[in-house]
């Protein structure tokens, strides 16, 4: 039951940080500012360096292989995704996150 709950957290969280690199998207596209796009800013940054000092790899594998995940991979949070888009997830999300990062600190650059 466990392992259920953190594969729900990590979906939420998910979720939440796919609205925010999304959002920042938007901003940059069609340069949109406020104290929103500081709060996806902050938490798509935060992710990233979590992920990154992680060795590349999910924070929570660990803990989920230890809770009874059988495979151990980076995946098993991803609950409510199928198994072959979850895979692609750090891919997409990442070059969503990083395009849309560049674009918005254009913009500001720019004026």
């Amino acid at each position: 039951m466990a392992l259920f709950w953190l594969k729900s957290a990590h979906s939420l969280v998910f979720v939440v940080e796919s609205s925010a690199i999304l959002y920042i998207l938007y901003s940059g596209l069609f340069n949109v500012r406020g104290p929103w796009l500081v709060v996806a800013v902050g938490l798509v940054l935060a992710e990233m360096a979590v992920y990154v000092a992680n060795g590349m790899r999910c924070p929570l594998t660990r803990l989920a292989k230890q809770w009874g995940d059988p495979t151990g991979d980076d995946y098993i949070a991803d609950l409510f995704l199928p198994e072959g888009f979850a895979r692609l997830v750090p891919l997409i999300c990442g070059t969503m996150a990083i395009i849309g990062l560049l674009v918005v600190g254009l913009r500001l650059l720019v004026g």
